[in-house]
Parts: structure tokens; sequence; C-alpha cells
């Protein structure tokens, strides 16, 4: 009865009315299937939802807040990592300090910062002086160093103090001058891009070696300052047999088109394809009339097309063996980084899709469904200029009868896997207010003796905790994130149970070989301290 009404207790509704849940029924799968990169995504309740995860299960919950860190096969969510890392700090300041090893090792340097100022701000330090100190000895050996340098702060920003690297100075028991200069040849040593860009030494940039977060960030600078030399290695790159940019969000791709299209002002979300509002722009006037300012962002256009095309094809690949379908929510709701992370996965998984029936194809819904389908061999910047955009409401109902009717029309083989990338914010099923769009499909599909698809929930919103199933509905799956690592843990499910399904995913990572290390360090440590006494 009291797991009955918790059930009832957990319902709630979505933006446009339709029945859904604010919790899965478990903390730890709550934690595990949510995701945000709004940066003004609620710092309290993202603390309150580690909590209850730790208290439920702390050695899930670790696990879970390793894969939110991850930035090479986990989430790499960086402002919800920190949140999490601050409520472990509150809860348990001894887990803190045993994962303080693995934060620049799986994230940033610059992450560990965030216990400065807590209980555990000493031990932060002291971490910090041991591998500084390693650095220095390996750098005057000629050896490899660390990251840390980089991402250590420098005395003086914008002629205004750094009181944390003052500080951290008098720890490393440095003077401020010294300081600077060991910081200034371990960056050297490093051959940092930022350092090259401030001294104004373009001609010393290694574009090969330039981290794909910098990429993203510097291309224009890159392009007006050092363009012959960069446009040539754009050119190797396409040649270049290694995947590179595996580290880069899946919006960042759509991003730094659609960003390019506004500043030539073209504004891609008004329900047509943006080949369209590119013939519109362009219709009265031919590019000889076009003013020399407006040229040159002309030719800046097609430059930045070719490199995020080249980029893009350097991204290595995640297959699927399976008969699986995309479907990807271009809503009125989803605009901006959820809109671009579903475009891009959605072209990524076609691309890389084995199934006869839905390789480079895939569905877009919004008030309507739309299948969309193109050449095996299209850019990634044309794939996304023939999208028919539509940015309504949310009707998921559309997609689901469409799959039904072309199953039964068609006589088309069983999906085995259908992925919806989107905020979750469904419309309500018609007619039938009080039912969850999971129970009318299941039930719409057992009527025509067809067995409903796995589906995979693969939530993308800004910053809306609601979830489409809870952990009782087996044949379903739950996942969130921006990165195509999240694929790695889909690909090749069996028992789609979504606590299964979770718990594998941790395991397949290493997450609890990590959480057992931190764990046997604690217990050795406390045992040390018992013979001490």
């Amino acid at each position: 009865m009291n797991f009955f009404r918790k059930t009832l207790e957990i319902l709630k509704r979505t933006w446009n009315n339709a029945v859904t849940n604010e919790s899965t029924l478990n903390f730890n799968l709550d934690m595990f299937a949510y995701s945000s990169r709004d940066p003004k995504q609620d710092y309290e309740k993202n603390k309150n939802r580690f909590k209850n995860a730790l208290i439920e299960n702390d050695e899930i919950a670790l696990a879970n807040l390793l894969y939110t860190l991850d930035i090479r096969n986990g989430k790499g969510e960086r402002a919800l990592f920190k949140s999490y890392f601050s409520a472990l700090i509150e809860m348990n300041k001894d887990y803190a300090i045993q994962i303080l090893p693995y934060i620049p090792e799986l994230g940033r340097w610059d992450y560990v910062f965030e216990g400065i100022g807590t209980e555990i701000e000493e031990t932060i330090y002291e971490l910090v002086r041991a591998y500084f100190m390693m650095d220095i000895k390996n750098y005057n050996e000629n050896k490899p160093v660390s990251l840390l340098a980089k991402w250590l702060p420098s005395i003086k920003t914008h002629n205004k103090k750094n009181y944390f690297a003052v500080k951290l100075a008098k720890k490393l028991n440095l003077t401020e001058k010294e300081y600077r200069k060991i910081l200034s040849k371990l960056r050297d040593s490093l051959n940092i891009v930022e350092k090259h860009i401030t001294n104004k030494e373009y001609e010393k940039i290694e574009y090969i070696s330039v981290p794909s977060k910098a990429m993203v960030k510097y291309k224009n600078l890159f392009f007006t300052k050092d363009e012959v030399r960069f446009k040539e290695f754009i050119e190797e790159l396409k040649d270049s047999k290694k995947a590179k940019y595996d580290n880069l969000f899946m919006n960042d791709f759509a991003k730094m088109y659609l960003d390019n299209l506004m500043k030539i002002g073209i504004n891609y979300f008004y329900e047509r394809t943006i080949k369209e509002a590119c013939r519109l722009l362009f219709n009265n006037f031919f590019l000889k009339d076009l003013e020399e300012n407006s040229q040159i962002l002309l030719q800046n256009f097609k430059n930045e097309k070719n490199l995020i095309n080249t980029m893009w094809k350097k991204q290595s690949k995640i297959e699927f063996d399976k008969n699986v379908l995309v479907i990807a929510d271009t809503s009125g709701s989803m605009e901006g980084t959820p809109f671009e992370t579903a475009i891009s996965l959605a072209i990524y998984i076609s691309q890389n899709n084995k199934s006869e029936e839905w390789r480079n194809k895939f569905i877009i819904f919004s008030s309507d469904c739309i299948e969309y389908s193109y050449d095996k061999d299209a850019e990634f910047t044309d794939i996304i200029d023939n999208i028919p955009l539509i940015a309504e409401n949310t009707n998921i109902d559309k997609v689901f009868k469409k799959i039904l009717n072309d199953s039964i029309e068609k006589n088309l083989p069983q999906l085995d896997e259908v992925i919806i990338i989107s905020d979750m914010e469904f419309d309500m099923v018609q007619d039938k207010k009080d039912m969850s769009n999971f129970k009318h499909w299941k039930s719409e599909f057992a009527k025509y003796n067809y067995e409903l698809p796995k589906i995979i929930f693969w939530n993308v919103a800004r910053n809306v905790e609601s979830f489409p199933v809870t952990k009782l509905d087996y044949g379903t799956c739950l996942v969130s994130g921006y990165s195509k690592n999240i694929l790695k843990s889909i690909i090749d499910i069996e028992n789609f149970d979504p606590i299964d399904i979770m718990l594998k995913t941790l395991e397949k990572k290493n997450y609890f070989k990590m959480v057992k290390e931190i764990k046997e360090n604690l217990s050795r440590k406390e045992f040390e301290h018992v013979e001490e006494k």
C-alpha cells in the first residue's frame, strides 16, 4: 500500500499536460538519468539530488559522481559535477578527499579547486603542492609534466591580484615572483595555445595539438590571425586517419554552424529549412552587390563550414548493429543546447547505423513527425541545411502512430530499439489525460498484436527534472547528457531494465572499481589512525 501511494505521489504533468513522473522511484537512477548544461541550473536542487542518492546507496552514488565527471568516457558535465562534489564535501569529507586524485584524471585540475574554502581546503593545497613539486622535478629532468600548471591561477589577472594564487604561492613556500616564473616555465613546456595567443605568436601554434574545446573557442581568431597556416592545417586534417574531437559535446558541432548562420542574418528556428532561409536572404541581390563587410562574413562562413565538416568526420565511430530508429525532438522548448544536441546525435547515430531500414535516416517531431533521409556522402552542415524544422508543441504520439502504421501497412521488420532524444515535455495523450504516453503506446501496439519496440529515453533538457518512465517500466532505458560517450552504454543492451542498465554502464566504465579503491584507501587510513592511538 505504501509503495502504491508513493507511485501516485511522484506523478506530475509535463509543460504540455502529459502524465509524467518527478522521480524514477530510485534516487540513484534519478541522478543517472538527469543532465543539465543550463548556466542557471538550481545548485541546491542538484546537491539534494546527490545527497539523496548517497544516502540510498553510497557506492552507486559515488560511481554516478565519477560518471558525471568523466570527460572521455562519461557525461563530462562540469557544473553538475561541481554541485554534486560540493554536496559530497558536506555529507562525507573523507570520501571527498579520497576522490580528489581522480578529478584531474577524469576531468580537469580546476575542478579540484571547488574545495577551496571548505573543510578539505588544506588537503587540496597538499595535493597541489605534491604535484607541483613533482612537475618541477620532471621539468628539470626534461620529462613530461602534468596539466596542473595550465589550470593553476596566475598571480595577476587583468591587472587584479588573484588572492587564491597569492595564498597558493605561500602554501608552496614561494614568493609571488618565484611562483610566476615557475608557472611560466611549466606552461611553456606544455606548449599551451593560450600563451601563444597572448604573446601573438601564432606561428608557434601546432594546430594538430590544439585541444578540442580550444579549437572551438579560438577558430575565428586562427582564421583571422593565421589564415594561410590554419587552412593548410584543415587540409592536412582531412587526410589524417587519427580520430580527434571526441571530447566535444554533440551540440558543439551544430552550435558552431548555427551560430555562424546567425552572424550572416539567418535565423534557423522559423519552420523552414535552412536552405530555404538562405535562398530568401539572398533572393533580391547578387554577391557582388553586398557590402565589403558582408562579403567577408560570407567568406568566413564558408571557411568555418569547411572546418566544422572536417572536425565532424574526425570523430571516432560508435556503430549500431541492431535495427535502431532515432527520433529527434525539434519542438519550441528545445531551442538552444537541447535542439543542437538532438539534431547532432540524430545525424551521428543514423550515419553509424548498420540497419538497412534506418541508415542515413531519422525522424524529427514537434506538432507533426517527418521522416528525414539524406545521401550517405552528404556533409554534416548540408544535412542540417535540409532538415524541415518544426518548432511547435511535442506530439510524440504521432511518432508512435507512424511506427505502428508503417509496421502494419509496409510489413516492416520489428524495430529492436527506438532512441528518443528530447526534453521529455511530451503532449498529453489525446482523450486519455490520465494515462502516460508509454502506457498508451504499449496498449495501442498490443491491440494489433505488435510488440512495442524497446525505448531509450535520452534526456537533453536544459533543467527539467521529469521522467517519462520509472524503474518499474521494463523495456525502457533512461539516459541523459550531451556527449556521444553515452552511446557506449546503450549499443549492446540485452536486458532493458532501467536499474540494470545504469549498473552495467557504471561497471563497464570501471567506476565501481574506482569506488572500491576509494573505500579501501579510506579503510586503510582509518586502520592506521587507530594504530597510532
